[in-house]
């Protein structure tokens, strides 16, 4: 018994013992969970109020100012970055991030401070130093400096990679998982690079792509198609002059300079066509030289058009590049006004008006309105070749030209080809996908006339539901009422009305709409029925007649399963019309 009762104190004691280890290794977790918290929870209220006043820098961040050089912003929010950093490590933090939930905060706020830091010490840094030497693309005296170029390239790929790593980094913070105030300061970071990103790749596409195109490995020769917008193509207008360009390691030459009215006219095709393109548009893009930009894809646009000059002026150019009076106009605001050899001084303000329309008043010969418009533009870029012009204007009227599709850019090189696909230079038709539902609307002159210089033209789309978008193209005629009274180059006649038939005076437009991949139409629109597709894309054709003082409206809806955001690419016209879809 004794011996029984012996066991049992015993057994008592070891489980009183035991209990106490037990109460006392859970007391000193606790106590060591609690000083953890607090140790790093100090830090945290450290590092706070540089964290937020970093978020605060980066929301006011001026990115343009940034990608042109200026870095007065960075400094402060290197130094509140780098002090919020020295608050959020140590064995403290490391141990409160393992933590339930709590873990979770302390996590996101060293990967959203690290991030930032990083991001600021590196991808904007490189960034705004590689903005400083963005002069590098232009030129001086007529030759850009390649190997600038390559250094340039360089460091925006440097930065590019910088803020792809920096958008993954913050794509691993779960926002349902964090606080308000950790997840509006991730979304805040996230929207910046989400801004500055697309600008760094096109960039650093253009630094990739440019030193070859400049010649940099041996001479390129390529073409330059000067749209004339007064008479609409589905690009931007006729082909109303080509210069030959030569490129020798940077050094820009303007060799060669052909009226596209000059080419031969041809019974046939300088060169097959593609199928659709040739349903669509018949044949008429590769018998005259004036016609390859009425073929909205600028790849095989480009292609015509360097056939016809291959057949006739016995050189075989590598690359194409189109732009309108539009984008000299840009361009004149960089360099200032310029004296022409006729005494006119062509200025951004006048450029438009005297290229598109006052010299078919004052020339009746085709031949001579040809040759000021090809003397105008050899003198904007004479400016511009010389090294004289305001850099950052410059920049400016290139971005604005590209943004409104007034500049496009092919290479036959198929390297170079890549690093412009998805790119706007490109002039690729419009492509919907997971994210993005595209409609096309492309005008075409249908008479032979110069009034497109008084049309204005529009075009919206808005979803209406149920997977159904609506869209709206609007066209009016601006000319003046006495516009019968005009040369007949101008109106496209000869007497009363055009070789089609056309009265005397009125505009006729072929508007080409190119629907979604895949669309259908819900409600038949008779007045512009389908005449084919375009790789992949149903296209209808609209015929619009219009006297001055005229306007008309086509509605569209479609049914597409493509993407929720809404993307029309259209054609560049001189006057814009804001007339919103309505469901």
């Amino acid at each position: 018994m004794g011996s029984k009762r012996q066991r049992q104190r015993e057994d008592t004691t070891g489980r009183v013992v035991a209990g106490r280890i037990i109460l006392g290794l859970v007391s000193a977790l606790a106590l060591g969970f609690v000083a953890v918290l607090a140790w790093a929870g100090a830090s945290a209220a450290q590092a706070l109020p540089h964290i937020e006043r970093a978020q605060q820098v980066a929301a006011g961040l001026d990115m343009q100012s940034v990608l042109t050089g200026d870095t007065s912003q960075l400094g402060e929010l290197q130094s509140e970055l780098a002090a919020a950093r020295g608050h959020t490590g140590g064995t403290a933090w490391s141990l409160a991030e393992g933590m339930p939930w709590v873990g979770t905060q302390f996590t996101a706020a060293r990967t959203l401070t690290e991030t930032l830091d990083d991001l600021a010490g590196g991808g904007l840094a490189t960034a705004a130093e590689a903005g400083a030497d963005v002069d590098a693309l232009l030129p001086s005296e007529g030759r850009i400096d390649v190997d600038a170029l390559r250094t340039l390239d360089a460091d925006l790929q440097s930065a590019l990679s910088s803020v792809t790593e920096a958008r993954e980094r913050l794509a691993t913070i779960e926002p349902a998982g964090v606080v308000g105030p950790l997840r509006d300061g991730t979304a805040q970071v996230d929207s910046l690079l989400a801004e500055i990103q697309p600008t760094l790749e096109g960039t650093a596409r253009a630094t990739s792509l440019l030193p070859g195109f400049l010649g940099a490995d041996g001479e390129r020769e390529h073409l330059l198609l000067l749209q004339n917008n007064a008479e609409w193509r589905s690009l931007g207008g006729i082909v109303g002059s080509v210069i030959k360009i030569t490129a020798t390691d940077g050094q820009i030459e303007f060799t060669d300079q052909v009226e596209g009215a000059s080419f031969r006219n041809r019974d046939e095709a300088v060169t097959p066509l593609e199928f659709d393109t040739e349903l669509i548009f018949g044949d008429r893009p590769a018998r005259y030289m004036q016609n390859p930009t009425m073929i909205p894809d600028f790849a095989e646009a480009a292609h015509v058009a360097r056939e016809f000059w291959k057949t006739e002026q016995d050189s075989d150019p590598t690359g194409v590049i189109a732009i309108d009076p539009v984008t000299l106009s840009y361009f004149l605001e960089a360099t200032g006004p310029v004296e022409l050899p006729t005494g006119d001084v062509l200025s951004s303000d006048n450029a438009v008006q005297l290229l598109l329309n006052e010299v078919y008043l004052r020339y009746e010969d085709p031949a001579e309105q040809d040759v000021f418009f090809g003397v105008a533009a050899d003198a904007v870029f004479d400016a511009l070749l010389s090294g004289s012009a305001d850099p950052a204007a410059s920049l400016e009227a290139i971005t604005r030209a590209i943004d409104e599709r007034r500049l496009l850019v092919w290479s036959a090189d198929e390297q170079e080809r890549t690093l412009l696909e998805g790119t706007p230079v490109a002039g690729a038709l419009p492509a919907s996908n997971d994210q993005t539902t595209a409609f096309g609307v492309y005008l075409n002159d249908g008479v032979g006339s110069k009034l497109d210089y008084y049309m204005a033209a529009g075009s919206s789309a808005a979803w209406c539901g149920d997977g159904m978008a609506s869209l709206r193209v609007t066209l009016r005629n601006d000319a003046p009422a006495d516009i019968r009274e005009y040369p007949d180059y101008i109106l496209g006649t000869s007497g009363e009305e055009t070789q089609s038939g056309v009265p005397r005076g009125i505009t006729r437009t072929l508007t080409h709409v190119y629907l979604p991949e895949g669309a259908e139409l819900t409600e038949e629109a008779e007045e512009a029925p389908l005449i084919g597709q375009h790789a992949g894309r149903p296209v209808h054709e609209w015929t619009t007649d219009l006297a001055p003082g005229e306007s008309a409206l086509l509605d569209m809806r479609v049914r597409a399963t493509t993407g929720h955001q809404l993307d029309i690419v259209s054609t560049p016209v001189l006057q814009d019309i804001e007339d919103a879809a309505e469901c």
